[in-house]
Protein backbone atom coordinates (compact mmCIF):
# COMPACT_ATOMS: atom_id res chain seq x y z
CA UNK A 1 0.00 0.00 0.00
CA UNK A 2 1.37 3.04 -1.18
CA UNK A 3 1.09 6.01 1.07
CA UNK A 4 -1.59 7.99 -1.20
CA UNK A 5 -3.69 4.89 -1.21
CA UNK A 6 -3.77 5.75 2.59
CA UNK A 7 -7.25 7.79 3.54
CA UNK A 8 -7.12 10.18 5.85
CA UNK A 9 -9.52 12.80 7.79
CA UNK A 10 -8.77 14.64 4.15
CA UNK A 11 -9.67 11.93 2.06
CA UNK A 12 -13.22 13.07 0.23
CA UNK A 13 -15.63 10.69 2.32
CA UNK A 14 -17.24 7.84 0.14
CA UNK A 15 -19.99 8.37 -1.63
CA UNK A 16 -23.12 7.07 0.48
CA UNK A 17 -25.62 8.25 2.00
CA UNK A 18 -26.89 8.59 5.82
CA UNK A 19 -30.08 6.08 4.59
CA UNK A 20 -28.06 3.81 2.72
CA UNK A 21 -24.30 3.55 5.06
CA UNK A 22 -23.41 0.50 7.32
CA UNK A 23 -27.06 -1.44 6.45
CA UNK A 24 -25.69 -3.70 3.88
CA UNK A 25 -23.88 -6.05 6.31
CA UNK A 26 -24.77 -9.66 6.79
CA UNK A 27 -25.82 -10.23 10.58
CA UNK A 28 -24.87 -13.70 10.83
CA UNK A 29 -21.54 -12.77 9.49
CA UNK A 30 -20.88 -9.71 11.30
CA UNK A 31 -21.72 -11.61 14.62
CA UNK A 32 -19.38 -14.76 14.09
CA UNK A 33 -16.86 -11.94 13.39
CA UNK A 34 -17.75 -9.67 16.98
CA UNK A 35 -17.73 -13.57 18.36
CA UNK A 36 -14.06 -14.37 17.32
CA UNK A 37 -12.75 -10.73 18.43
CA UNK A 38 -14.00 -11.04 21.98
CA UNK A 39 -12.24 -14.39 22.62
CA UNK A 40 -9.05 -13.12 21.07
CA UNK A 41 -9.13 -10.28 22.76
CA UNK A 42 -9.60 -11.98 26.12
CA UNK A 43 -6.98 -14.73 25.31
CA UNK A 44 -4.35 -11.82 24.22
CA UNK A 45 -4.39 -12.73 20.28
CA UNK A 46 -3.68 -8.91 19.08
CA UNK A 47 -2.82 -9.57 15.72
CA UNK A 48 -5.70 -12.08 15.42
CA UNK A 49 -7.73 -9.71 16.48
CA UNK A 50 -6.47 -7.21 14.27
CA UNK A 51 -7.43 -8.98 11.63
CA UNK A 52 -10.37 -9.17 12.66
CA UNK A 53 -11.49 -6.34 12.51
CA UNK A 54 -10.04 -4.64 9.45
CA UNK A 55 -12.73 -8.11 8.76
CA UNK A 56 -15.89 -6.25 10.74
CA UNK A 57 -15.28 -2.42 9.39
CA UNK A 58 -15.55 -4.00 5.67
CA UNK A 59 -18.82 -6.27 6.83
CA UNK A 60 -20.36 -3.38 8.76
CA UNK A 61 -19.46 -0.54 6.52
CA UNK A 62 -18.64 -1.78 2.94
CA UNK A 63 -15.51 -0.33 3.52
CA UNK A 64 -12.14 -0.64 1.20
CA UNK A 65 -9.18 -2.44 2.25
CA UNK A 66 -7.54 0.50 2.71
CA UNK A 67 -9.93 2.49 4.36
CA UNK A 68 -10.97 -1.16 7.10
CA UNK A 69 -7.24 -1.04 7.69
CA UNK A 70 -6.55 2.88 8.69
CA UNK A 71 -9.64 2.89 10.89
CA UNK A 72 -8.53 -0.42 12.50
CA UNK A 73 -5.47 1.37 13.39
CA UNK A 74 -6.98 3.98 15.09
CA UNK A 75 -9.49 2.17 16.73
CA UNK A 76 -7.89 -0.69 17.98
CA UNK A 77 -4.97 2.29 19.67
CA UNK A 78 -8.08 3.73 20.88
CA UNK A 79 -9.11 0.48 22.55
CA UNK A 80 -5.61 -0.67 23.60
CA UNK A 81 -4.68 2.56 25.18
CA UNK A 82 -7.82 2.24 27.37
CA UNK A 83 -7.57 -1.27 28.34
CA UNK A 84 -3.96 -0.43 29.64
CA UNK A 85 -5.60 1.60 32.32
CA UNK A 86 -6.85 -1.91 33.95
CA UNK A 87 -10.58 -3.39 35.13
CA UNK A 88 -10.63 -2.73 38.90
CA UNK A 89 -12.25 -0.17 40.83
CA UNK A 90 -9.78 2.97 40.33
CA UNK A 91 -9.60 2.14 36.78
CA UNK A 92 -13.15 3.82 36.82
CA UNK A 93 -12.27 6.75 37.82
CA UNK A 94 -11.79 9.29 35.00
CA UNK A 95 -9.41 11.34 36.40
CA UNK A 96 -6.72 8.17 35.72
CA UNK A 97 -8.03 8.15 31.94
CA UNK A 98 -7.51 9.70 28.61
CA UNK A 99 -10.97 9.79 27.55
CA UNK A 100 -9.83 13.35 24.89
CA UNK A 101 -7.28 11.02 23.08
CA UNK A 102 -9.82 7.86 22.96
CA UNK A 103 -12.75 9.84 21.57
CA UNK A 104 -9.82 11.48 19.01
CA UNK A 105 -9.07 7.60 17.79
CA UNK A 106 -12.66 6.52 17.64
CA UNK A 107 -13.91 9.28 16.26
CA UNK A 108 -11.47 9.25 13.45
CA UNK A 109 -12.05 5.56 13.09
CA UNK A 110 -15.26 6.01 11.81
CA UNK A 111 -14.80 9.12 9.83
CA UNK A 112 -12.01 6.67 7.90
CA UNK A 113 -15.20 4.32 7.52
CA UNK A 114 -16.80 7.25 5.13
CA UNK A 115 -19.61 8.57 7.76
CA UNK A 116 -21.98 10.00 5.53
CA UNK A 117 -23.10 14.19 5.56
CA UNK A 118 -25.22 14.21 8.70
CA UNK A 119 -23.73 11.78 11.24
CA UNK A 120 -21.95 13.72 13.94
CA UNK A 121 -18.44 11.40 14.16
CA UNK A 122 -17.49 12.86 17.54
CA UNK A 123 -20.96 11.88 19.25
CA UNK A 124 -20.82 8.40 17.60
CA UNK A 125 -17.40 8.14 19.58
CA UNK A 126 -19.20 9.87 22.63
CA UNK A 127 -21.72 7.04 23.02
CA UNK A 128 -19.24 4.45 21.45
CA UNK A 129 -16.85 5.31 24.39
CA UNK A 130 -19.96 4.91 26.86
CA UNK A 131 -20.47 1.50 26.32
CA UNK A 132 -16.78 0.95 27.11
CA UNK A 133 -17.33 2.63 30.42
CA UNK A 134 -20.23 1.28 31.82
CA UNK A 135 -19.15 -2.52 31.61
CA UNK A 136 -16.00 -1.44 33.76
CA UNK A 137 -17.67 0.99 36.36
CA UNK A 138 -20.75 -1.92 36.78
CA UNK A 139 -19.27 -5.19 36.17
CA UNK A 140 -20.57 -7.74 36.38
CA UNK A 141 -24.11 -7.10 36.25
CA UNK A 142 -23.61 -4.11 33.36
CA UNK A 143 -25.75 -5.94 30.56
CA UNK A 144 -28.51 -3.72 30.78
CA UNK A 145 -26.71 -0.49 31.01
CA UNK A 146 -24.44 -1.83 28.44
CA UNK A 147 -27.51 -2.34 26.38
CA UNK A 148 -29.11 0.52 26.74
CA UNK A 149 -25.54 2.92 25.64
CA UNK A 150 -25.58 0.13 22.33
CA UNK A 151 -29.01 1.56 21.42
CA UNK A 152 -28.03 5.00 21.92
CA UNK A 153 -24.78 4.55 19.68
CA UNK A 154 -26.70 2.51 17.15
CA UNK A 155 -29.70 5.31 17.16
CA UNK A 156 -26.80 8.03 16.50
CA UNK A 157 -24.89 6.13 13.69
CA UNK A 158 -27.89 5.66 11.81
CA UNK A 159 -30.21 8.15 12.52
CA UNK A 160 -33.21 5.82 13.62
CA UNK A 161 -35.55 6.54 16.60
CA UNK A 162 -33.86 5.03 19.92
CA UNK A 163 -36.77 2.21 20.63
CA UNK A 164 -36.04 1.17 17.28
CA UNK A 165 -32.57 -0.65 18.48
CA UNK A 166 -33.38 -0.46 21.80
CA UNK A 167 -33.52 -4.70 21.09
CA UNK A 168 -30.29 -5.20 19.01
CA UNK A 169 -28.65 -3.17 22.02
CA UNK A 170 -30.40 -4.85 24.75
CA UNK A 171 -28.93 -8.26 23.17
CA UNK A 172 -25.69 -7.43 22.71
CA UNK A 173 -25.56 -6.09 25.86
CA UNK A 174 -26.89 -9.21 27.77
CA UNK A 175 -24.26 -11.48 25.33
CA UNK A 176 -21.48 -9.22 27.19
CA UNK A 177 -22.24 -9.55 30.52
CA UNK A 178 -22.95 -13.66 29.76
CA UNK A 179 -19.60 -13.75 28.87
CA UNK A 180 -18.12 -11.82 32.01
CA UNK A 181 -19.96 -13.91 34.56
CA UNK A 182 -19.36 -16.70 32.42
CA UNK A 183 -15.74 -16.38 32.10
CA UNK A 184 -15.58 -15.16 35.98
CA UNK A 185 -17.32 -18.64 37.02
CA UNK A 186 -14.95 -20.40 34.79
CA UNK A 187 -11.91 -21.96 36.85
CA UNK A 188 -10.04 -22.13 33.92
CA UNK A 189 -9.85 -18.00 33.16
CA UNK A 190 -11.33 -15.89 30.53
CA UNK A 191 -8.62 -17.54 27.99
CA UNK A 192 -10.17 -21.10 28.68
CA UNK A 193 -12.40 -22.71 26.00
CA UNK A 194 -15.24 -21.57 27.35
CA UNK A 195 -17.50 -24.35 26.55
CA UNK A 196 -19.86 -23.55 29.03
CA UNK A 197 -20.81 -19.72 27.95
CA UNK A 198 -19.33 -18.94 24.23
CA UNK A 199 -22.39 -21.40 22.67
CA UNK A 200 -25.02 -19.17 24.25
CA UNK A 201 -22.78 -15.77 23.46
CA UNK A 202 -22.87 -16.71 19.70
CA UNK A 203 -26.68 -17.47 19.95
CA UNK A 204 -26.79 -13.82 21.55
CA UNK A 205 -24.79 -12.27 19.11
CA UNK A 206 -26.55 -13.51 16.29
CA UNK A 207 -30.38 -12.70 17.50
CA UNK A 208 -28.99 -9.21 18.25
CA UNK A 209 -27.17 -8.67 14.61
CA UNK A 210 -30.14 -9.96 13.05
CA UNK A 211 -32.37 -7.08 15.45
CA UNK A 212 -30.03 -4.37 14.45
CA UNK A 213 -30.68 -5.81 10.75
CA UNK A 214 -34.04 -5.82 10.41
CA UNK A 215 -34.72 -2.02 11.97
CA UNK A 216 -31.72 -0.35 9.57
CA UNK A 217 -33.12 -2.22 6.84
CA UNK A 218 -36.36 -3.23 6.94
CA UNK A 219 -36.53 -5.04 3.81
CA UNK A 220 -34.00 -7.65 4.76
CA UNK A 221 -35.91 -10.83 5.19
CA UNK A 222 -33.73 -13.93 6.95
CA UNK A 223 -33.39 -17.36 4.49
CA UNK A 224 -35.62 -20.11 6.44
CA UNK A 225 -34.31 -21.40 9.28
CA UNK A 226 -34.34 -24.80 7.21
CA UNK A 227 -32.13 -23.76 4.41
CA UNK A 228 -29.26 -22.58 6.41
CA UNK A 229 -28.19 -22.42 10.88
CA UNK A 230 -25.84 -19.64 10.67
CA UNK A 231 -26.82 -18.92 14.80
CA UNK A 232 -24.74 -22.24 15.44
CA UNK A 233 -21.55 -21.77 13.65
CA UNK A 234 -20.17 -19.42 15.97
CA UNK A 235 -20.11 -21.73 18.48
CA UNK A 236 -17.62 -23.87 17.17
CA UNK A 237 -15.13 -20.76 16.51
Amino acid sequence: MVASQVPDDNNPPMNVSRATWGRSFDPDRLALLELRMWKAYYRRQPARLFALLIKANREQASASWPRAVASAVVLARAASAFGRTGSDGAAADPSIRDDSAYLRDIARGYRLLGLPDGVDALEVARRELRWWTVRREIGLGAGRAAGEAIASLYSELYGVPIETVAEAGRLRGQAAELRDRGAAADPNGPRGPGGEYWTEVARMLVASYRSLKRAVAPEWRRVPETETRPAEAPATE
